[in-house]
């Protein structure tokens, strides 16, 4: 079989039938509209709100700029006045003042407890108006502050409908920007037949865009600056109407040539050009704003601008065909890409296809700045022999990432790289993928916003051309190959890295020959066999080291001296007159000072309380005491967690709601308001999950949705997900065939989005389930929240849903001091001890305690040392007496007693 190519006849054929056959699918699905009047919202530029600036024809391109209107309340009614002006009067600004009722509550000024006056309804009925004079003085004052609100209101009711109307357009052309868009049209042509044939439709058009300042909620409708001014007559009219096509087409090149402003004078000038060329039958022309009320018998062009929100208009889709098809049959050459849409060729076919030999699309050793798998490698390798892939796979899968690594492999290598993609977002992901050195080098075009698109090619080419001017091309060159050498040395490490890995790895499998009795085998074999065997051989002891014997002597030069004297005072010699105990049976000189040191107990830093507390403590047993160590150390561990101290001179406002728990621990207060608080955690718990595994799905809810809303909202969309799952089907909107759940569903499937789209299968409608029940379970949690003294501030779901797990977080350290307290609170009224731990200075006495209690029992432990030591001096072991040393030293001995023991009584430590 003949290999196929670009120029053969009949592949050049079929490529252009395949580009006719797309003509045809855009003109059929697109309708033709004659009148406009109900398929399309709009709003007159005569109609704008006086305090709205009147368009013209900026240089820049700005038409409307729309500050944020809030509805503001009416002035508060008086206590006073209560019973006398009906709030629902109050509300509305349309209705004239708010009338004082002829008969009220009768009131008195009565003195509260803390000294302040109040009005107090008296029991003794009504009054009339007229006798009331106190509520007449309040009436005055404020019926003045209510007409100016109402004013002010009846103005700025215009305004904000204004705002909310464009605001409301400015979310559609976010979410469907590939199907809307927003047009200024001048040039109203109308007419009506008797037969009812109506045209409404405007000639001249130009693509507008619209932004949102997010700190001011400031509302900007501007011209796009790629798009141009376009004459649409051929959309709705033809030759039975008088129309010729010829002279509309010469006409739209001059328009296009001029680069006109649509509210420009030129634009009025164009529209009487085309009423004196376009149009074979009597025209009334008028630059007037106002459009006419109804279309009448004789045609009549009026100016009448007005934004007109459609959908997206296919002309220039159907230009850009005729363009693709007069470039296949001059160049008499079919492109690779759109011929494999009409033939199947091979895979050599697609290689060979370009006349030329196309370079490797990759090196040896591609630059991939990401890592890769298995499977995106194999995409890789298959775009070295194939012109083309075709890539599938759920969201997180890898593909975005894939496209980064090619996109930056191919620039290493001097390429240029086009990616299109039929959704912006897809786009801003790529490059947002790419490393920042390469991000640099983006050209990022988008179709939403002028900003994202014109801006950002402007801000690209002036850096690209900064880059160009400011770069030395011998430094470039440098540091390529300071680059190269590095990377090569890299790889060189890496190979060395390798074969040391692989090394290892044998050295583990090796079996070494037996190099002792029972050793032999693998090195970790060996380690365990020397293990199992170490109690057995304990006895030999570690070989000592070799090396040189110690030539230190065994006394310094100044005990030697001191040996010496004693020696010659005959302090070797037997004495008579007593008897000395043994020297091996007295304490060193070092051992006797530190038990003197430890007898003696500092009492600095402890309050009355404390030291009172620590004595009673030293009574117990030591285990008892070890146990509540154990227990307040856990407590300790807990409010380090929390990071909080319980200190007694703490704020009452310092640490927040979490001091305020720890406080309620102590005291057991709130403890029922505080377990509801635990009980609901499961749920939470719950919600955050769901809420995670939605993954990067965005879903978009009502704003300012209130609990009982939710809930509402929750209860039709399951009711339309079982719907769904038992087999019923979603039908379009307004259809007599759509079912009961369908119909109670209408404001989920309205005013919720997954992912940019309203919900539309079963999975859409659970995404949404599951924000509304995680919206639903954090108002109630954080209702219970809020009754304990710890409210959770406003906010998206996602954040309260963070603040809550943070909170729990919190409160578990909370519970376990609680735990920890109420078990120390047990063990010490389990051995007679009853110690109130019921506020911040009771429980910082109490650890204190602990804290020195170690400190008294080893000053006991000293006492009855140095106490033995006494008796052992002051008893002779072999003769009638003791010395007369061995009595001084008892005599010394007791001094650290009398010390203490003054001590305890002076308050001296």
């Amino acid at each position: 079989m003949a290999h196929r190519a670009a120029s053969d006849p009949e592949v050049i054929g079929q490529t252009a039938g395949l580009i006719g056959f797309l003509k045809e699918v855009v003109k059929s699905s697109h309708q033709r509209l004659r009148d406009d009047r109900k398929a399309r919202e709009r709003v007159w530029l005569a109609d704008l709100p006086g305090a709205v600036r009147q368009p013209t024809g900026r240089v820049d391109g700005v038409l409307l700029v729309l500050d944020h209107v809030p509805q503001t309340a009416p002035p508060p009614l008086p206590e006073l006045l209560d019973g006398w002006v009906t709030a629902e009067r109050c509300q509305d600004a349309d209705g004239g003042d708010p009338p004082l009722a002829s008969l009220g509550p009768r009131r008195e000024l009565l003195q509260a407890s803390d000294g302040r006056e109040q009005w107090e309804e008296a029991a003794d009925g009504t009054v009339r108006r007229e006798d009331a004079a106190e509520v007449l003085r309040a009436y005055g004052p404020w019926l003045e502050r209510w007409r100016r609100w109402a004013a002010r209101e009846r103005a700025e009711r215009a305004l904000r409908a204004l705002y909310e109307q464009v605001y409301h357009w400015h979310q559609k052309l976010t979410q469907q920007d590939d199907q809307l868009e927003l047009v200024l049209a001048v040039g109203l042509l109308t007419w009506s037949d008797p037969r009812g044939d109506t045209v409404h439709r405007h000639l001249l058009t130009h693509r507008v865009e619209t932004s949102v300042e997010r700190k001011t909620a400031r509302l900007t409708v501007r011209l796009t600056a790629e798009g141009a001014v376009r004459l649409e007559d051929q959309a709705f009219l033809d030759t039975d109407d008088g129309w010729a096509p010829e002279r509309s087409a010469a006409l739209s090149e001059e328009i296009t040539a001029l680069s006109l402003h649509p509210l420009g004078t030129e634009a009025l000038d164009q529209l009487a050009q085309w009423q004196e060329r376009v149009l074979q039958r009597p025209v009334a022309f008028s630059a007037e704003w106002q459009p006419p009320r109804m279309p009448e018998v004789g045609a009549r062009l009026t100016y009448a601008p007005a934004f007109v929100l459609r959908p997206r208009d296919r002309n220039a889709l159907l230009g850009v065909y005729d363009k693709i098809a007069d470039t296949v049959a001059s160049e008499a050459y079919a492109p690779l890409g759109l011929a494999q849409l009409v033939l199947p060729l091979s895979a050599e076919e697609r290689a060979n296809w370009a006349p030329c030999d196309m370079p490797p699309l990759f090196g040896d050793d591609p630059l991939f700045p990401g890592k890769t798998n298995e499977r995106q490698r194999s995409v890789l390798r298959r775009l070295e022999n194939d012109s083309g892939v075709v890539v599938q796979g759920p969201p997180g899968t890898g593909k975005t990432h894939t496209i980064a690594n090619l996109v930056s492999a191919l620039l290493a290598q001097g390429q240029r790289v086009l990616v299109t993609s039929a959704r912006d977002q897809a786009l801003t992901v790529l490059r947002d993928k790419l490393p920042p050195a390469v991000r640099d080098l983006c050209v990022l075009l988008l179709s939403s916003a002028r900003r994202d698109g014109a801006s950002e090619l402007e801000r690209t080419i002036s850096a690209l051309t900064d880059q160009v001017a400011a770069s030395d091309p011998e430094q470039l060159r440098d540091e390529i190959r300071r680059l190269s050498a590095r990377r090569d040395e890299v790889r060189g490490r890496i190979n060395t890295l390798t074969e040391q890995v692989i090394a290892l790895r044998e050295a583990e499998v090796y079996r070494h020959p037996e190099i002792a009795p029972g050793y032999s085998g693998t090195l970790a074999e060996i380690v365990q066999r020397v293990r199992d065997l170490e109690e057995r051989h304990a006895w030999i002891g570690m070989v000592p080291d070799l090396g040189e014997a110690s030539t230190r002597p065994p006394l310094a030069p100044a005990q030697a001296m001191e040996l010496l004297s004693l020696l010659r005072d005959g302090a070797g010699e037997p004495r008579l007159g007593g008897v000395v105990p043994p020297p091996e049976t007295l304490p060193s000189p070092d051992d006797l000072a530190r038990t003197c040191a430890s007898s003696r107990v500092n009492d600095t830093g402890l309050s009355v309380e404390a030291v009172s507390l620590r004595d009673e403590l030293a009574r117990l047993d030591a285990r008892v005491t070890q146990e509540l160590t154990a227990l307040a150390a856990a407590g300790h561990t807990a409010l380090h967690h929390i990071g909080l101290a319980l200190s007694p001179n703490q704020g009452a406002d310092e640490g927040g709601w979490t001091a305020k728990a720890l406080s309620d621990r102590l005291a057991r207060d709130n403890r029922m308001l505080w377990r509801r608080v635990s009980e609901v955690e499961g749920q939470l718990a719950a919600a955050f999950r769901q809420m995670d595994d939605l993954g990067t799905k965005r879903v978009i809810l009502p704003e300012d949705l209130s609990a009982e809303h939710a809930d509402t909202m929750l209860h039709t969309a399951s009711a339309l997900r079982e719907h769904l799952a038992s087999g019923g089907k979603l039908r379009s909107r307004g259809g007599f065939l759509a079912a009961k759940a369908q119909k109670a569903a209408r404001e989920v499937l309205d005013t919720c989005t997954v992912s940019g789209h309203r919900p539309a299968t079963i999975e859409d409608l659970d995404t949404v389930l599951v924000c509304l029940r995680a919206h639903s379970v954090v108002a109630a949690v954080a209702k219970r929240w809020d009754q304990a003294g710890a409210p959770i501030p406003e906010g998206p779901v996602e954040l309260r849903l963070a603040a809550l797990a943070e909170a729990y977080a919190r409160l578990k350290h909370v519970d376990a001091f609680g735990e920890a307290r109420e078990r120390i609170d047990a063990c010490l009224v389990h051995h007679g001890l009853h110690v109130t731990l019921t506020s911040r200075r009771a429980w910082q006495n109490f650890t204190s305690a602990l804290a020195a209690l170690s400190e008294r029992r080893a000053a006991d432990e000293a006492m009855a040392r140095l106490a033995g030591w006494e008796l052992q001096l002051r008893t002779p072991v072999d003769g009638p007496h003791s010395t007369g040393e061995a009595l001084a030293a008892a005599q010394a001995k007791r001094w650290p007693q009398h010390r203490r023991s003054a001590g305890r009584s002076t308050g001296d430590p």
